[in-house]
C-alpha cells in the first residue's frame, strides 16, 4: 500500500468516525457536512473528494457493516457432516466476533432509523441463512424452508439487536448464549422442509 492509499484510508476513517460520533447524538438529517468535517478535522473540499454528500458517507458505512455481518454468517465448516456442538459454538463465536467489529455502527443504525436497519439486518440474515442451507444441506427451496429461516432469522436479528443496544453482556457471554439457543433449535436437517 502506498502513501496516497494510506492517506485516503485515514481520511475516510476520520470522516466515518466523526459521523458515527455525531449520529450518537442526532439524526442523519440534522447533521451537516460542515459538522462532520469540523469533528474530523478535515476540510470540506477533502470531504467532497471522497463523498458526494453525507448520505453517501453513511451508505458506505452501512455497506461496510453489512458486508462484515454477511461474512460472519458464512458457514465455518465445509458441510453438514461436520455439524456438532463444537461447530455450533464456533459458529456462534464467529457471528458475535464479526458483529463486535462493527458493533458501534450497528448500535447507531439500530437506534436512529426507526427500525429500518433491523429489517435490513433480518433480511440479510435470512438471505444468508437460506443460501447457506441450500448449499450446506443440499436441499431445495420451498415455502416451508423459507418460513423456517424467516423465523430463525428474525430471532437472530432480535438477539443481535438486543445485545448491541443493551450492552452489559460481554462478547464471550453473548457467544455462549447464542450457541445455546442455536443448539436448542431443531436438530434435524432443515432441508427436510423442501
Amino acid at each position: 500500500m502506498n502513501f496516497t492509499d494510506l492517506r485516503i484510508m485515514k481520511t475516510q476513517e476520520r470522516l466515518q468516525n466523526a459521523l458515527l460520533d455525531l449520529l450518537g447524538t442526532k439524526e442523519l438529517k440534522a447533521i451537516t457536512v460542515k459538522e462532520i468535517c469540523d469533528k474530523a478535522g478535515i476540510s470540506r473540499n477533502a470531504f467532497y473528494q471522497h463523498y458526494r454528500y453525507k448520505e453517501d458517507l453513511y451508505d458506505q458505512m452501512v455497506a461496510r457493516a453489512t458486508e462484515r455481518i454477511r461474512d460472519c454468517l458464512n458457514p465455518i465448516i465445509p458441510d453438514a457432516s461436520h455439524l456438532g456442538r463444537e461447530a455450533v459454538v464456533s459458529y456462534a463465536e464467529h457471528i458475535i466476533a464479526g458483529i463486535s467489529e462493527v458493533r458501534e455502527l450497528v448500535r447507531v443504525m439500530l437506534r436512529g432509523d426507526g427500525g429500518q436497519f433491523l429489517r435490513q439486518l433480518t433480511d440479510l440474515i435470512f438471505g444468508q441463512n437460506l443460501t447457506n442451507a441450500l448449499s450446506f444441506f443440499g436441499g431445495k427451496d420451498s415455502l416451508e424452508l423459507r418460513l423456517f429461516y424467516e423465523f430463525q432469522s428474525a430471532g437472530m436479528a432480535a438477539f443481535i439487536s438486543k445485545w448491541v443496544l443493551e450492552g452489559g453482556l460481554p462478547e464471550d457471554g453473548a457467544a455462549a448464549l447464542l450457541a445455546e439457543i442455536l443448539l436448542r433449535a431443531p436438530a434435524e436437517n432443515p432441508s427436510r422442509f423442501g
